[in-house]
């Protein structure tokens, strides 16, 4: 997988045509070979004798030789020169920019191919710059994330990462780990003569800090798991109390059929919105009732699977109901219950025609409370400045936010193994045993920016990135 070799790619999509497409090359003797088939407008410019980060303009021939013969033309380009250390991927690089017809992007190609550079596989130009360390490995998961981002919010997360927040993190660190491994190894080596260098060590306040700094970045990864997929927010509530009309007045538009007819939605319908940056999934649901309808029963079992995978539940209630306030609350609490850990909003619909006059002793028991009509689009975009608000405060109450799955699963890996060690000082046992753990604990850290790892993660981890990237 990990060679030296020259590799090329388009770097533009291939679907339609448009005005330029970019064709990428990387490795040493990519600048010589374009040299071979370019001719500057400048008469005897050679690209070598180029300063790196420069633009070029002239003609792509199949042989310099037969410039003078129009049918060995093939394009007029742009030419733009990277050299190493100072490129993307840390080689000399070339970036030809051609006109964007497909004819042109493939006999450049074949051009290239023929003059001994062979196509670059998915991620290849980002696993050189990872294997000459102009990145860490993170950084290089958060350029798969930043072209892959629909919404700002997730764009923002993946551009603090491609800077370096989440690596800066993880070598802060390692660099403690490291310091207190080093002042084990010293009394390890040292043990006969009785010298003890960790005397004044504070190893409560040490460990804390490492479990405290570990929890807070496992903690966050529901939360950019959420953003980077879309915040899941669940429509729930009695058949007929308005919530396929709420659901169609978030979305703008008719995705739910709507009935006088209690039962009508069976099936969880999704919608997406973007709000305030922030990418918003919509589930409408059925009615949760008893029935012995073999659908609507099996609709009810959709609902309660989808309020489990959801960030956010809409329990909704038919706001011009006769139904006493008592056992509105009643209803509230019992969803509250059941997920003390989810984010509650209550929306009293229908508001328009309500026979409920007073709401101060209603609306005081809950936080997050609202009065709509959804069927007049009132109160909606309260719900939605609500929503987003939420969830940018939580951005905002976390330093990094980790998105990738492996690095949530290392960094609980990473944690155990602290404590572990922290036990075992605790318990007065061996230094030994203590620095098995530590240096786990580091293997684990190393694994997230790729200071360990191997080429079976480095080709599942490139496999996902697009060709030309």
């Amino acid at each position: 997988m990990i060679n030296d070799d020259t590799i090329a790619s388009l770097a533009t999509p291939t679907i339609g045509s448009g005005a330029i497409s970019i064709i990428r090359i990387s490795g040493k003797n990519s600048i010589s070979i374009v040299e071979d088939v370019f001719i500057s407008v400048k008469p005897g410019k050679k690209l070598d004798h180029q300063s790196t980060h420069t633009i070029h303009m002239g003609y792509l021939v199949e042989e310099v030789e037969k410039e003078i013969e129009e049918e060995n033309f093939l394009d007029q380009v742009l030419i733009s020169v990277f050299k190493t250390p100072f490129s993307y991927t840390g080689e000399n690089m070339i970036e030809i920019s051609c006109h964007g017809s497909y004819y042109i992007q493939q006999k450049i190609l074949q051009l290239l191919i023929k003059k001994g550079i062979r196509l670059a596989r998915p991620g290849e130009f980002t696993l050189r710059a990872f294997l000459n360390k102009k990145i860490d490995l993170s950084q290089a998961e958060a350029i798969a994330d930043l072209i892959s981002s629909e919404n700002k919010v997730f764009h923002d997360i993946s551009l603090q990462q491609i800077k370096g927040s989440l690596s800066n993190t993880i070598k802060h660190l390692r660099n403690k780990l490291l310091d207190f491994a080093s002042i084990l190894e010293l009394e390890l080596d040292f043990s006969e003569e009785n010298l003890i260098f960790s005397d004044r060590f504070d190893f409560s306040l040490f460990f804390d800090e490492l479990k405290k700094t570990l929890k807070d970045l496992i903690e966050s990864f529901s939360l950019g798991n959420a953003i980077k997929r879309g915040i899941i927010v669940v429509i729930v509530g009695s058949p007929n109390v308005g919530k396929s009309t709420l659901f169609n007045s978030i979305l703008k538009e008719e995705r739910s059929i709507i009935s006088d007819k209690e039962g009508t939605t069976r099936d969880c319908i999704e919608g997406e919105i973007i709000f305030n940056g922030i990418l918003f999934k919509f589930m409408d649901t059925a009615g949760i009732r008893r029935s012995k309808d073999p659908i609507e029963i099996i609709g009810v079992k959709k609902t309660m699977k989808k309020i489990e995978e959801s960030e956010v539940i809409l329990y909704v209630f038919d706001f011009s109901s006769i139904k006493s306030q008592n056992e509105i609350i009643d209803d509230i609490h019992s969803i509250y219950k059941k997920y003390p850990s989810k984010n509650i909003f209550i929306v009293a619909n229908k508001s328009d025609i309500s026979y409920l006059k007073n709401l101060k002793h209603l609306k005081s028991r809950f936080s997050h409370f609202f009065e709509v009509s959804a069927k007049n689009n009132h109160g909606i975009d309260e719900i939605l400045r609500t929503l987003s608000h939420l969830f940018i405060k939580k951005l905002k109450d976390k330093n990094v936010i980790i998105t990738q799955s492996r690095h949530y699963e290392a960094l609980k890996l990473s944690l155990r193994e602290i404590c572990l060690a922290h036990d075992v000082i605790n318990k007065g046992l061996s230094e030994d045993l203590i620095s098995i753990h530590i240096k786990e604990a580091l293997r684990h850290l190393g694994e997230i920016t790729g200071e360990t790892t191997n080429e079976d993660i480095l080709k599942n981890i490139f496999s996902k990135f697009c060709i030309g990237k």
